[in-house]
């Protein structure tokens, strides 16, 4: 097989899972929009030397968050166990938002994992704190380590992503 790539084409290994996702967002898409898409991602500067000739811009290292984990070769760092959820919760609301509506289906004894209403978490407990992620889901503030790694199997389940492998938290992070 012979791969001829354009000068400005970065070469970049990507889980399976995650081409599938966007192979099926791509099919998903009319045919306006995907050529329109297309000429935006062909439409190349007229010179390279404008790239490499423009200053470096001063961006400050981000902090490093207290939990990690990776979701289909992504990895992050957060602060929160809630906030671990949630970022995982916005990017499955990009690849599959399908899987969300059949996690929001799953109730323990004491919760939802996600819910379109905040009143539906904790529903036997409506004092206990809720937050509302970027792609709109609710998702309660009060979680364990246990309880996350136990809502992210369910999400795996649910999408057919496997927990370790497409899906894996905790991550050990290098000491600073």
């Amino acid at each position: 097989m012979k791969c001829e790539t354009p000068e400005q084409t970065a070469l970049v290994s990507l889980p399976i899972s995650l081409i599938e996702a966007m192979l099926k967002m791509r099919s998903a898409l009319d045919d306006n929009l995907a050529s329109a898409l297309e000429k935006s991602v062909n439409v190349t500067p007229a010179s390279n030397k404008a790239i490499f000739n423009q200053p470096v811009p001063n961006f400050a290292a981000p902090e490093r968050g207290k939990y990690a984990a990776e979701f289909l070769g992504v990895g992050f760092s957060v602060n929160t166990l809630a906030d671990v959820f949630g970022r995982v919760v916005d990017m499955m609301a990009d690849v599959a938002p399908e899987a969300l509506v059949e996690l929001a289906a799953i109730r323990t004894r004491g919760r939802r994992y996600v819910s379109r209403e905040p009143r539906d978490i904790h529903p036997r407990s409506p004092h206990l704190p809720v937050t509302q992620t970027e792609s709109g889901w609710w998702i309660s503030k009060n979680i364990s380590q246990d309880q996350l790694k136990q809502a992210l199997r369910n999400l795996c389940n649910v999408s057919g992503l496997g927990f370790g492998k497409d899906l894996k938290f905790p991550l050990r992070q290098p000491h600073r």
